[in-house]
Protein backbone atom coordinates (compact mmCIF):
# COMPACT_ATOMS: atom_id res chain seq x y z
CA UNK A 1 0.00 0.00 0.00
CA UNK A 2 2.50 2.37 0.87
CA UNK A 3 3.86 2.07 -2.74
CA UNK A 4 0.42 2.68 -4.12
CA UNK A 5 0.30 6.09 -2.04
CA UNK A 6 3.47 6.83 -3.29
CA UNK A 7 2.95 6.38 -6.45
CA UNK A 8 -1.04 8.41 -6.50
CA UNK A 9 1.14 11.22 -4.18
CA UNK A 10 3.22 11.66 -7.49
CA UNK A 11 0.49 11.11 -9.85
CA UNK A 12 -1.32 13.82 -8.18
CA UNK A 13 1.27 16.41 -7.99
CA UNK A 14 2.44 15.73 -10.77
CA UNK A 15 -0.87 16.37 -12.26
CA UNK A 16 -1.04 19.71 -10.76
CA UNK A 17 2.38 20.64 -11.17
CA UNK A 18 1.14 20.19 -15.57
CA UNK A 19 -1.90 21.72 -14.93
CA UNK A 20 -0.56 25.16 -13.36
CA UNK A 21 2.20 25.07 -16.10
CA UNK A 22 0.04 24.69 -18.86
CA UNK A 23 -2.37 26.91 -17.65
CA UNK A 24 0.64 29.58 -16.98
CA UNK A 25 1.28 29.96 -20.37
CA UNK A 26 -1.97 30.86 -21.43
CA UNK A 27 -3.08 32.36 -18.13
CA UNK A 28 -2.43 34.22 -15.25
CA UNK A 29 -1.29 31.84 -11.99
CA UNK A 30 -1.43 32.34 -8.09
CA UNK A 31 0.00 29.96 -5.85
CA UNK A 32 -0.47 30.06 -1.91
CA UNK A 33 -1.01 27.91 0.62
CA UNK A 34 0.41 26.77 4.38
CA UNK A 35 1.87 24.81 6.38
CA UNK A 36 0.66 24.04 9.79
CA UNK A 37 1.34 21.93 13.23
CA UNK A 38 -1.77 21.39 15.09
CA UNK A 39 -2.40 19.63 18.52
CA UNK A 40 -4.74 18.87 20.63
CA UNK A 41 -3.06 17.67 24.63
CA UNK A 42 -5.77 16.37 26.80
CA UNK A 43 -7.02 18.12 29.74
CA UNK A 44 -7.59 15.49 32.15
CA UNK A 45 -6.89 11.85 32.34
CA UNK A 46 -10.77 10.73 30.74
CA UNK A 47 -10.20 8.11 27.63
CA UNK A 48 -12.40 7.70 25.19
CA UNK A 49 -15.14 5.31 26.16
CA UNK A 50 -15.81 4.27 22.93
CA UNK A 51 -11.84 2.23 21.87
CA UNK A 52 -11.21 -0.41 23.85
CA UNK A 53 -8.30 1.03 26.08
CA UNK A 54 -10.90 3.70 27.26
CA UNK A 55 -13.53 1.24 28.32
CA UNK A 56 -14.49 1.33 31.72
CA UNK A 57 -15.41 -2.01 32.44
CA UNK A 58 -11.33 -3.07 31.26
CA UNK A 59 -10.61 -5.11 34.65
CA UNK A 60 -13.64 -4.34 36.48
CA UNK A 61 -15.05 -7.34 38.25
CA UNK A 62 -18.81 -7.48 37.06
CA UNK A 63 -21.48 -10.36 38.12
CA UNK A 64 -23.12 -12.37 35.53
CA UNK A 65 -26.45 -13.75 36.47
CA UNK A 66 -28.27 -16.52 34.20
CA UNK A 67 -29.81 -17.95 37.20
CA UNK A 68 -32.93 -17.94 35.96
CA UNK A 69 -32.90 -19.74 32.75
CA UNK A 70 -31.15 -22.92 34.32
CA UNK A 71 -27.89 -21.72 32.46
CA UNK A 72 -24.23 -21.22 34.05
CA UNK A 73 -25.77 -19.79 37.64
CA UNK A 74 -24.17 -16.93 39.23
CA UNK A 75 -20.52 -15.90 38.46
CA UNK A 76 -17.98 -13.03 37.88
CA UNK A 77 -15.77 -11.67 34.77
CA UNK A 78 -13.16 -9.32 34.44
CA UNK A 79 -13.12 -7.84 31.29
CA UNK A 80 -9.61 -7.64 29.14
CA UNK A 81 -8.12 -4.85 27.75
CA UNK A 82 -5.46 -2.34 30.23
CA UNK A 83 -5.81 1.42 30.09
CA UNK A 84 -4.74 3.84 27.99
CA UNK A 85 -2.60 6.63 29.10
CA UNK A 86 -2.55 8.86 26.18
CA UNK A 87 -1.44 12.76 26.50
CA UNK A 88 -2.80 14.15 23.02
CA UNK A 89 -6.01 13.98 21.27
CA UNK A 90 -4.35 15.21 18.14
CA UNK A 91 -0.66 15.76 16.98
CA UNK A 92 -0.74 16.35 13.52
CA UNK A 93 0.78 18.32 10.38
CA UNK A 94 -1.29 19.93 7.39
CA UNK A 95 0.16 21.31 4.11
CA UNK A 96 -2.59 22.80 1.96
CA UNK A 97 -1.80 23.88 -1.39
CA UNK A 98 -3.88 26.31 -3.27
CA UNK A 99 -3.47 27.30 -7.26
CA UNK A 100 -6.03 29.66 -8.68
CA UNK A 101 -5.60 30.07 -12.53
CA UNK A 102 -7.58 32.99 -13.85
CA UNK A 103 -7.77 31.97 -18.15
CA UNK A 104 -10.23 34.82 -19.10
CA UNK A 105 -13.03 36.85 -17.59
CA UNK A 106 -15.12 33.94 -18.13
CA UNK A 107 -13.12 31.99 -17.17
CA UNK A 108 -11.09 30.67 -13.93
CA UNK A 109 -9.68 27.47 -12.39
CA UNK A 110 -9.04 26.48 -8.76
CA UNK A 111 -7.12 23.47 -6.89
CA UNK A 112 -6.23 22.48 -3.51
CA UNK A 113 -4.04 20.03 -2.28
CA UNK A 114 -4.31 18.76 1.18
CA UNK A 115 -1.77 16.50 3.11
CA UNK A 116 -2.44 15.53 6.57
CA UNK A 117 -0.21 12.86 8.87
CA UNK A 118 0.10 12.09 12.23
CA UNK A 119 2.72 9.96 13.85
CA UNK A 120 1.42 7.14 16.31
CA UNK A 121 1.32 8.85 19.45
CA UNK A 122 -1.93 7.35 20.09
CA UNK A 123 -2.46 4.85 22.80
CA UNK A 124 -4.98 2.35 21.61
CA UNK A 125 -4.92 -1.67 20.70
CA UNK A 126 -3.41 -2.18 17.77
CA UNK A 127 -2.01 0.35 15.41
CA UNK A 128 -5.01 2.63 14.57
CA UNK A 129 -6.16 3.23 10.81
CA UNK A 130 -6.35 7.01 11.16
CA UNK A 131 -7.80 8.17 7.70
CA UNK A 132 -8.70 4.65 5.91
CA UNK A 133 -12.13 4.43 4.61
CA UNK A 134 -14.04 1.93 3.01
CA UNK A 135 -15.43 3.87 -0.09
CA UNK A 136 -13.01 4.17 -3.41
CA UNK A 137 -10.09 3.05 -4.44
CA UNK A 138 -9.52 -0.76 -2.71
CA UNK A 139 -11.58 0.26 0.12
CA UNK A 140 -9.20 2.80 1.76
CA UNK A 141 -10.23 6.00 0.73
CA UNK A 142 -13.27 8.40 1.65
CA UNK A 143 -13.46 10.36 -0.98
CA UNK A 144 -12.86 10.11 -5.11
CA UNK A 145 -9.62 12.35 -5.18
CA UNK A 146 -8.20 10.76 -2.22
CA UNK A 147 -5.67 8.61 -0.85
CA UNK A 148 -4.91 7.63 2.24
CA UNK A 149 -2.95 5.45 4.75
CA UNK A 150 -3.14 4.63 8.36
CA UNK A 151 -1.29 7.86 9.27
CA UNK A 152 -1.34 9.53 6.26
CA UNK A 153 -3.81 11.15 4.00
CA UNK A 154 -3.59 13.24 1.24
CA UNK A 155 -6.73 14.52 -0.81
CA UNK A 156 -7.90 17.21 -3.60
CA UNK A 157 -11.03 18.81 -1.85
CA UNK A 158 -10.77 21.06 -4.76
CA UNK A 159 -10.72 20.26 -8.61
CA UNK A 160 -12.87 22.97 -10.42
CA UNK A 161 -13.93 25.43 -13.07
CA UNK A 162 -15.85 28.23 -12.63
CA UNK A 163 -17.61 29.78 -15.89
CA UNK A 164 -18.97 33.09 -15.77
CA UNK A 165 -21.18 35.11 -18.33
CA UNK A 166 -23.60 38.14 -17.73
CA UNK A 167 -25.71 36.65 -15.15
CA UNK A 168 -25.00 32.48 -15.65
CA UNK A 169 -22.70 30.87 -13.19
CA UNK A 170 -21.50 27.38 -12.95
CA UNK A 171 -18.92 25.41 -11.36
CA UNK A 172 -17.75 21.92 -12.74
CA UNK A 173 -15.84 19.57 -10.76
CA UNK A 174 -15.03 18.13 -7.03
CA UNK A 175 -16.40 20.74 -4.38
CA UNK A 176 -17.89 21.59 -1.62
CA UNK A 177 -21.02 22.84 -1.62
CA UNK A 178 -21.77 25.52 1.78
CA UNK A 179 -25.27 26.55 2.03
CA UNK A 180 -25.59 27.36 5.99
CA UNK A 181 -24.45 29.98 7.76
CA UNK A 182 -24.60 28.87 11.34
CA UNK A 183 -22.40 27.62 14.12
CA UNK A 184 -22.82 24.36 15.19
CA UNK A 185 -26.64 23.79 13.70
CA UNK A 186 -26.88 22.66 9.67
CA UNK A 187 -30.29 23.46 8.86
CA UNK A 188 -29.93 24.59 5.29
CA UNK A 189 -26.82 23.34 5.04
CA UNK A 190 -27.70 19.73 3.77
CA UNK A 191 -25.92 19.11 0.61
CA UNK A 192 -22.52 17.62 1.60
CA UNK A 193 -21.84 14.81 4.80
CA UNK A 194 -19.10 16.28 7.18
CA UNK A 195 -16.04 14.03 7.47
CA UNK A 196 -15.04 13.32 11.36
CA UNK A 197 -11.95 11.61 11.06
CA UNK A 198 -9.67 14.58 11.61
CA UNK A 199 -11.38 16.42 14.77
CA UNK A 200 -14.52 15.66 15.05
CA UNK A 201 -16.42 18.84 15.41
CA UNK A 202 -13.98 20.37 17.53
CA UNK A 203 -12.01 22.29 15.38
CA UNK A 204 -12.38 26.01 15.61
CA UNK A 205 -16.15 26.33 15.61
CA UNK A 206 -15.70 30.15 13.44
CA UNK A 207 -14.95 28.14 10.91
CA UNK A 208 -18.79 26.43 10.14
CA UNK A 209 -17.45 23.70 9.29
CA UNK A 210 -15.31 24.32 6.51
CA UNK A 211 -12.71 21.74 7.00
CA UNK A 212 -15.40 19.23 7.77
CA UNK A 213 -17.87 19.26 4.73
CA UNK A 214 -17.07 16.17 2.70
CA UNK A 215 -16.12 16.77 -1.53
CA UNK A 216 -17.69 15.26 -4.32
CA UNK A 217 -18.01 15.97 -8.06
CA UNK A 218 -20.54 18.21 -8.68
CA UNK A 219 -22.27 20.65 -11.22
CA UNK A 220 -23.50 23.49 -10.01
CA UNK A 221 -25.32 26.88 -11.84
CA UNK A 222 -27.03 29.99 -10.68
CA UNK A 223 -28.86 32.99 -12.62
CA UNK A 224 -29.52 36.00 -11.56
CA UNK A 225 -33.05 37.94 -12.34
CA UNK A 226 -31.73 41.72 -11.83
CA UNK A 227 -30.24 42.48 -8.97
CA UNK A 228 -32.78 41.05 -6.58
CA UNK A 229 -33.21 37.10 -7.40
CA UNK A 230 -31.06 34.63 -7.73
CA UNK A 231 -32.01 31.06 -9.20
CA UNK A 232 -29.11 27.87 -7.95
CA UNK A 233 -29.18 24.40 -8.79
CA UNK A 234 -26.77 21.40 -8.76
CA UNK A 235 -26.22 17.72 -8.98
CA UNK A 236 -23.68 15.74 -7.23
CA UNK A 237 -22.19 12.41 -6.45
CA UNK A 238 -23.07 10.73 -3.53
CA UNK A 239 -20.70 10.35 -1.30
CA UNK A 240 -20.92 9.39 2.66
CA UNK A 241 -20.00 11.67 5.82
CA UNK A 242 -16.70 9.75 7.19
CA UNK A 243 -16.70 8.33 10.32
CA UNK A 244 -13.40 8.30 12.69
CA UNK A 245 -12.17 4.60 12.42
CA UNK A 246 -12.55 2.25 16.04
CA UNK A 247 -9.46 2.99 19.08
CA UNK A 248 -9.07 6.36 16.35
CA UNK A 249 -8.97 9.81 18.82
CA UNK A 250 -12.48 10.83 18.36
CA UNK A 251 -14.24 6.94 17.61
CA UNK A 252 -18.02 7.55 18.72
CA UNK A 253 -18.87 3.97 17.66
CA UNK A 254 -18.43 1.43 20.35
CA UNK A 255 -15.26 -0.59 19.07
CA UNK A 256 -17.16 -3.76 20.67
CA UNK A 257 -18.52 -3.54 17.40
CA UNK A 258 -18.02 -3.74 13.66
CA UNK A 259 -19.75 -1.46 10.88
CA UNK A 260 -20.05 -2.75 7.67
CA UNK A 261 -20.43 -0.17 5.20
CA UNK A 262 -18.18 -0.77 2.11
CA UNK A 263 -21.19 -3.18 0.84
CA UNK A 264 -24.02 -1.07 1.11
CA UNK A 265 -22.42 2.13 0.11
CA UNK A 266 -21.36 -0.16 -3.62
CA UNK A 267 -24.84 -0.36 -3.64
CA UNK A 268 -25.55 3.18 -4.12
CA UNK A 269 -22.16 4.03 -5.54
CA UNK A 270 -22.72 6.50 -8.16
CA UNK A 271 -26.17 7.64 -7.16
CA UNK A 272 -26.52 11.60 -7.51
CA UNK A 273 -28.25 14.14 -5.24
CA UNK A 274 -29.77 17.24 -6.40
CA UNK A 275 -31.14 20.35 -5.43
CA UNK A 276 -32.24 23.70 -5.80
CA UNK A 277 -32.14 27.13 -4.31
CA UNK A 278 -34.20 30.43 -4.71
CA UNK A 279 -32.81 33.64 -2.83
CA UNK A 280 -33.97 37.32 -2.87
CA UNK A 281 -32.65 40.20 -1.19
CA UNK A 282 -35.27 43.36 -0.87
CA UNK A 283 -33.75 45.74 0.53
CA UNK A 284 -33.37 44.76 4.14
CA UNK A 285 -35.21 41.89 3.89
CA UNK A 286 -33.42 38.23 2.70
CA UNK A 287 -35.42 35.66 1.90
CA UNK A 288 -34.63 31.85 0.21
CA UNK A 289 -35.85 28.40 -0.59
CA UNK A 290 -34.80 25.14 -0.70
CA UNK A 291 -35.44 21.00 -2.43
CA UNK A 292 -32.97 18.78 -2.08
CA UNK A 293 -33.43 14.94 -3.12
CA UNK A 294 -30.48 12.97 -1.40
CA UNK A 295 -28.72 10.44 0.04
CA UNK A 296 -28.41 10.87 3.39
CA UNK A 297 -24.75 11.22 4.27
CA UNK A 298 -25.29 10.46 7.62
CA UNK A 299 -26.62 7.05 7.03
CA UNK A 300 -28.85 4.59 9.54
CA UNK A 301 -27.66 1.56 11.38
CA UNK A 302 -28.91 -2.17 11.53
CA UNK A 303 -27.84 -5.28 12.70
CA UNK A 304 -26.03 -7.38 10.14
CA UNK A 305 -24.69 -11.18 10.12
CA UNK A 306 -21.48 -11.74 11.31
CA UNK A 307 -20.18 -13.74 8.55
CA UNK A 308 -18.07 -15.39 10.65
CA UNK A 309 -17.78 -18.76 11.63
CA UNK A 310 -15.82 -19.26 15.10
CA UNK A 311 -17.54 -21.64 17.63
CA UNK A 312 -18.47 -21.22 21.18
CA UNK A 313 -15.62 -22.63 23.73
CA UNK A 314 -16.69 -26.10 23.41
CA UNK A 315 -19.81 -26.45 21.36
CA UNK A 316 -18.63 -27.62 18.49
CA UNK A 317 -20.56 -26.81 15.15
CA UNK A 318 -22.01 -23.16 16.76
CA UNK A 319 -19.90 -21.16 14.42
CA UNK A 320 -21.70 -22.37 11.36
CA UNK A 321 -24.85 -20.81 12.97
CA UNK A 322 -23.76 -18.16 14.87
CA UNK A 323 -22.22 -16.72 11.56
CA UNK A 324 -25.76 -16.42 10.40
CA UNK A 325 -26.57 -14.07 13.02
CA UNK A 326 -25.25 -10.07 14.61
CA UNK A 327 -22.78 -11.52 16.51
CA UNK A 328 -19.02 -13.47 16.52
CA UNK A 329 -17.20 -15.08 19.41
CA UNK A 330 -14.30 -12.17 20.39
CA UNK A 331 -13.15 -11.12 23.79
CA UNK A 332 -12.72 -7.68 22.14
CA UNK A 333 -16.65 -7.68 22.19
CA UNK A 334 -18.97 -7.29 24.68
CA UNK A 335 -18.62 -9.38 28.25
CA UNK A 336 -21.77 -8.54 30.32
CA UNK A 337 -24.78 -7.37 30.25
CA UNK A 338 -23.72 -4.32 32.45
CA UNK A 339 -21.72 -3.28 29.88
CA UNK A 340 -24.15 -4.12 27.12
CA UNK A 341 -26.40 -2.22 28.83
CA UNK A 342 -23.99 0.56 29.60
CA UNK A 343 -22.94 1.65 25.76
CA UNK A 344 -26.62 1.40 24.75
CA UNK A 345 -27.36 3.98 26.72
CA UNK A 346 -24.32 5.73 25.42
CA UNK A 347 -24.96 5.32 22.01
CA UNK A 348 -29.13 6.25 22.82
CA UNK A 349 -29.91 2.09 22.53
CA UNK A 350 -32.76 0.63 24.14
CA UNK A 351 -30.44 -2.44 25.24
CA UNK A 352 -33.55 -5.03 25.88
CA UNK A 353 -34.94 -4.33 22.69
CA UNK A 354 -31.81 -4.16 20.54
CA UNK A 355 -31.18 -7.62 21.91
CA UNK A 356 -34.72 -9.16 20.60
CA UNK A 357 -34.35 -7.56 17.10
CA UNK A 358 -30.88 -9.62 16.58
CA UNK A 359 -32.85 -12.35 17.59
CA UNK A 360 -35.86 -12.31 15.60
CA UNK A 361 -34.19 -10.31 12.72
CA UNK A 362 -31.98 -13.10 12.46
CA UNK A 363 -33.84 -16.48 12.99
CA UNK A 364 -30.96 -18.79 13.20
CA UNK A 365 -30.31 -17.53 16.94
CA UNK A 366 -33.24 -19.20 18.00
CA UNK A 367 -31.02 -22.05 17.24
CA UNK A 368 -28.57 -21.27 19.69
CA UNK A 369 -31.56 -21.27 22.81
CA UNK A 370 -32.04 -17.28 22.04
CA UNK A 371 -35.38 -16.17 22.88
CA UNK A 372 -37.22 -12.93 22.42
CA UNK A 373 -37.71 -11.49 25.85
CA UNK A 374 -40.51 -8.96 24.63
CA UNK A 375 -38.36 -6.03 25.78
CA UNK A 376 -38.29 -6.91 29.52
CA UNK A 377 -35.14 -5.65 31.23
CA UNK A 378 -34.62 -8.37 33.86
CA UNK A 379 -35.04 -11.23 31.29
CA UNK A 380 -32.33 -9.69 28.48
CA UNK A 381 -30.16 -9.49 31.35
CA UNK A 382 -30.57 -13.30 31.91
CA UNK A 383 -30.03 -14.05 28.56
CA UNK A 384 -27.08 -12.08 27.64
CA UNK A 385 -25.40 -13.21 30.57
CA UNK A 386 -25.98 -16.81 30.17
CA UNK A 387 -24.38 -16.15 26.53
CA UNK A 388 -21.38 -14.22 27.99
CA UNK A 389 -20.80 -17.04 30.00
CA UNK A 390 -20.97 -19.32 27.05
CA UNK A 391 -18.87 -17.43 25.04
CA UNK A 392 -16.37 -15.02 26.66
CA UNK A 393 -17.35 -12.16 24.90
CA UNK A 394 -19.59 -11.21 21.71
CA UNK A 395 -18.97 -8.81 19.07
CA UNK A 396 -21.82 -7.26 17.87
CA UNK A 397 -22.11 -6.82 13.21
CA UNK A 398 -24.09 -3.68 12.57
CA UNK A 399 -24.30 -1.81 8.82
CA UNK A 400 -24.75 1.23 7.59
CA UNK A 401 -27.58 2.17 4.84
CA UNK A 402 -27.84 5.45 3.23
CA UNK A 403 -31.84 5.97 2.48
CA UNK A 404 -33.22 9.05 0.28
CA UNK A 405 -34.92 11.50 1.32
CA UNK A 406 -36.41 15.11 -0.03
CA UNK A 407 -35.56 18.14 2.57
CA UNK A 408 -38.03 21.35 2.12
CA UNK A 409 -36.54 24.73 3.55
CA UNK A 410 -36.91 28.44 3.85
CA UNK A 411 -35.01 31.19 5.43
CA UNK A 412 -35.31 34.58 6.10
CA UNK A 413 -32.63 37.50 6.78
CA UNK A 414 -33.59 41.00 8.33
CA UNK A 415 -31.36 43.53 9.14
CA UNK A 416 -32.79 46.17 11.95
CA UNK A 417 -32.49 49.76 10.70
CA UNK A 418 -32.48 51.73 14.28
CA UNK A 419 -30.57 54.68 15.67
CA UNK A 420 -27.01 54.72 14.85
CA UNK A 421 -25.05 53.20 17.46
CA UNK A 422 -27.52 51.64 19.51
CA UNK A 423 -27.37 48.01 19.97
CA UNK A 424 -30.73 47.09 18.06
CA UNK A 425 -28.85 49.59 15.24
CA UNK A 426 -27.96 46.65 11.75
CA UNK A 427 -29.25 43.96 14.60
CA UNK A 428 -29.70 40.59 12.25
CA UNK A 429 -32.47 38.40 12.04
CA UNK A 430 -31.82 35.27 11.04
CA UNK A 431 -33.90 32.05 10.48
CA UNK A 432 -34.04 28.89 8.71
CA UNK A 433 -36.43 25.99 8.82
CA UNK A 434 -36.44 22.49 7.09
CA UNK A 435 -38.90 20.04 6.17
CA UNK A 436 -38.23 16.08 5.93
CA UNK A 437 -41.29 13.98 5.19
CA UNK A 438 -40.63 10.09 6.32
CA UNK A 439 -37.14 10.63 7.27
CA UNK A 440 -35.46 7.27 8.38
CA UNK A 441 -33.70 7.50 11.43
CA UNK A 442 -31.86 4.41 13.23
CA UNK A 443 -34.76 2.41 15.69
CA UNK A 444 -33.26 2.11 19.40
CA UNK A 445 -33.52 -1.70 18.85
CA UNK A 446 -31.43 -2.00 15.25
CA UNK A 447 -33.82 -3.63 13.64
CA UNK A 448 -34.32 -3.73 10.33
CA UNK A 449 -37.62 -1.55 10.87
CA UNK A 450 -36.25 2.13 10.94
CA UNK A 451 -38.13 4.70 12.61
CA UNK A 452 -39.74 6.63 10.00
CA UNK A 453 -41.46 9.93 10.81
CA UNK A 454 -41.36 13.66 9.59
CA UNK A 455 -38.78 15.99 10.60
CA UNK A 456 -39.16 19.45 11.44
CA UNK A 457 -36.13 21.44 11.99
CA UNK A 458 -35.99 25.57 12.62
CA UNK A 459 -32.72 28.17 13.81
CA UNK A 460 -33.38 31.94 14.78
CA UNK A 461 -29.99 34.04 15.44
CA UNK A 462 -29.35 36.94 16.32
CA UNK A 463 -26.18 38.55 15.20
CA UNK A 464 -24.87 42.07 15.14
CA UNK A 465 -21.20 43.73 15.35
CA UNK A 466 -20.99 46.69 17.40
CA UNK A 467 -18.46 49.22 18.46
CA UNK A 468 -17.83 49.89 22.16
CA UNK A 469 -15.09 52.42 22.47
CA UNK A 470 -12.76 53.81 19.28
CA UNK A 471 -10.05 52.12 20.47
CA UNK A 472 -11.17 48.71 19.51
CA UNK A 473 -12.57 47.52 16.47
CA UNK A 474 -16.03 46.38 16.43
CA UNK A 475 -17.41 43.35 18.69
CA UNK A 476 -18.89 40.31 16.73
CA UNK A 477 -22.64 39.19 18.74
CA UNK A 478 -23.94 35.66 17.76
CA UNK A 479 -27.08 34.04 19.61
CA UNK A 480 -28.73 30.76 18.02
CA UNK A 481 -31.54 28.70 19.27
CA UNK A 482 -32.31 25.37 17.84
CA UNK A 483 -35.16 22.83 17.39
CA UNK A 484 -35.39 19.19 15.94
CA UNK A 485 -38.93 17.60 16.20
CA UNK A 486 -37.20 14.10 16.01
CA UNK A 487 -33.88 13.56 16.45
CA UNK A 488 -30.64 15.18 18.44
CA UNK A 489 -27.62 17.54 16.99
CA UNK A 490 -25.79 13.64 15.90
CA UNK A 491 -29.07 12.55 14.22
CA UNK A 492 -29.90 9.78 16.66
CA UNK A 493 -33.81 9.70 17.76
CA UNK A 494 -35.07 10.88 20.62
CA UNK A 495 -36.36 7.70 21.43
CA UNK A 496 -33.29 6.11 22.45
CA UNK A 497 -32.57 9.34 24.86
CA UNK A 498 -32.52 8.06 28.39
CA UNK A 499 -31.45 4.54 28.88
CA UNK A 500 -28.45 3.14 30.72
CA UNK A 501 -26.56 0.37 32.61
CA UNK A 502 -29.92 -0.39 35.19
CA UNK A 503 -32.46 0.66 32.69
CA UNK A 504 -33.82 1.66 29.17
CA UNK A 505 -35.22 4.54 27.37
CA UNK A 506 -39.16 4.98 28.43
CA UNK A 507 -40.80 7.20 25.98
CA UNK A 508 -38.00 9.59 25.20
CA UNK A 509 -37.93 12.94 24.74
CA UNK A 510 -41.42 13.95 23.17
CA UNK A 511 -40.68 17.52 23.08
CA UNK A 512 -38.01 17.73 20.60
CA UNK A 513 -34.62 18.60 21.35
CA UNK A 514 -33.92 22.00 22.17
CA UNK A 515 -30.13 23.80 22.08
CA UNK A 516 -28.66 27.52 22.39
CA UNK A 517 -25.39 28.65 21.12
CA UNK A 518 -23.39 31.85 21.68
CA UNK A 519 -20.47 33.26 20.35
CA UNK A 520 -18.62 36.70 19.99
CA UNK A 521 -15.33 37.93 18.42
CA UNK A 522 -13.06 40.77 19.69
CA UNK A 523 -10.49 41.62 17.82
CA UNK A 524 -7.71 44.02 19.30
CA UNK A 525 -5.88 47.50 17.82
CA UNK A 526 -3.90 46.50 15.18
CA UNK A 527 -5.53 43.64 14.40
CA UNK A 528 -2.63 41.49 15.93
CA UNK A 529 -4.60 40.01 18.34
CA UNK A 530 -8.20 38.70 18.51
CA UNK A 531 -10.45 36.92 21.44
CA UNK A 532 -13.05 34.57 20.38
CA UNK A 533 -15.39 32.47 22.56
CA UNK A 534 -18.21 30.16 21.64
CA UNK A 535 -20.53 28.03 23.83
CA UNK A 536 -23.03 25.59 22.77
CA UNK A 537 -25.90 24.27 25.41
CA UNK A 538 -28.17 21.40 25.19
CA UNK A 539 -31.19 22.16 27.49
CA UNK A 540 -30.92 18.27 28.88
CA UNK A 541 -27.99 19.47 30.63
CA UNK A 542 -24.76 19.74 28.34
CA UNK A 543 -22.69 22.48 27.53
CA UNK A 544 -19.53 22.34 25.32
CA UNK A 545 -17.17 25.91 25.84
CA UNK A 546 -14.34 27.22 23.63
CA UNK A 547 -12.35 29.94 24.13
CA UNK A 548 -9.95 30.88 21.77
CA UNK A 549 -7.09 33.32 21.38
CA UNK A 550 -5.49 34.24 18.32
CA UNK A 551 -1.96 36.09 17.45
CA UNK A 552 -1.29 36.83 13.81
CA UNK A 553 2.01 39.23 14.04
CA UNK A 554 2.62 39.30 10.16
CA UNK A 555 1.24 37.82 6.70
CA UNK A 556 2.85 34.94 7.15
CA UNK A 557 2.53 33.25 10.55
CA UNK A 558 -0.46 32.88 13.03
CA UNK A 559 -1.17 31.19 16.05
CA UNK A 560 -4.30 29.77 17.40
CA UNK A 561 -4.80 29.09 21.71
CA UNK A 562 -8.29 27.27 21.95
CA UNK A 563 -9.49 24.87 24.71
CA UNK A 564 -13.04 22.41 23.91
CA UNK A 565 -14.81 22.06 27.72
CA UNK A 566 -17.56 19.46 27.71
CA UNK A 567 -19.73 19.63 30.42
CA UNK A 568 -22.73 16.99 30.91
CA UNK A 569 -25.19 15.90 33.83
CA UNK A 570 -25.26 12.32 33.17
CA UNK A 571 -28.47 10.33 32.09
CA UNK A 572 -27.44 9.88 28.06
CA UNK A 573 -30.15 12.39 27.51
CA UNK A 574 -27.68 15.41 26.51
CA UNK A 575 -25.43 15.29 23.50
CA UNK A 576 -22.63 16.77 25.41
CA UNK A 577 -22.23 13.26 27.05
CA UNK A 578 -21.16 11.93 24.15
CA UNK A 579 -18.04 14.01 24.17
CA UNK A 580 -17.79 14.87 27.99
CA UNK A 581 -14.23 12.84 27.73
CA UNK A 582 -12.89 15.42 24.85
CA UNK A 583 -11.63 18.04 27.22
CA UNK A 584 -8.54 19.29 25.25
CA UNK A 585 -6.45 22.41 24.59
CA UNK A 586 -5.72 23.39 20.81
CA UNK A 587 -2.47 24.69 19.31
CA UNK A 588 -2.85 25.48 15.68
CA UNK A 589 1.03 26.83 14.77
CA UNK A 590 0.34 28.20 10.73
CA UNK A 591 3.09 29.49 8.39
CA UNK A 592 1.12 30.94 4.52
CA UNK A 593 3.23 31.27 1.97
Amino acid sequence: MQGVLRLSISCIAGAAAMWAAHASMAADVTVQGFVRFETAPKLTADENPFNQKGNPFNGRVVTLDSSSLGGGGVTTTARQGGRADNEFNLFAGRMELDTQVFFNDSLTGFMRLRAHSQPDVYDELGEPDLYGAPFWHGENSGTLLEFAEDNVMIDVPALYLDFTKGPFWMRVGNQQIAWGESLFFRVLDVPNGLDLRRHLILDLVSEEYADERVPSPAVRTSYRLGEAIEIEGFAQMFNPSILANPNTPYNLIPSQFTVHQDETFEAVRGDFNFGTRVQGQFDSLGIQAIAVSRRNPDGVFRWARSGVNRDLPGVAGSGAVLQNTPFEVDPTGVNSSQEWFNYAGMTRLNGATALDAAVNDFPAAFALGAFDTNGNFFLAQQELDLFFQLSGGLRGHIERVFPREEIFGVGGSYIVDAEPGTLLDQLVIRGEATYTPNKIFTAPDLGTDFVVADEWVGMLALEKYHRFSREFPATYFLLQYLFKSESDLFGRHLSGNGGGASNVPSTGDEHGFHAFAFAFQQPFPNLVWRADMSVLYDVNGGMLIQPAVRWKPSEAWQLDLFANIAFSDGGNDDIISTIDWSDEFGVRLTWQF
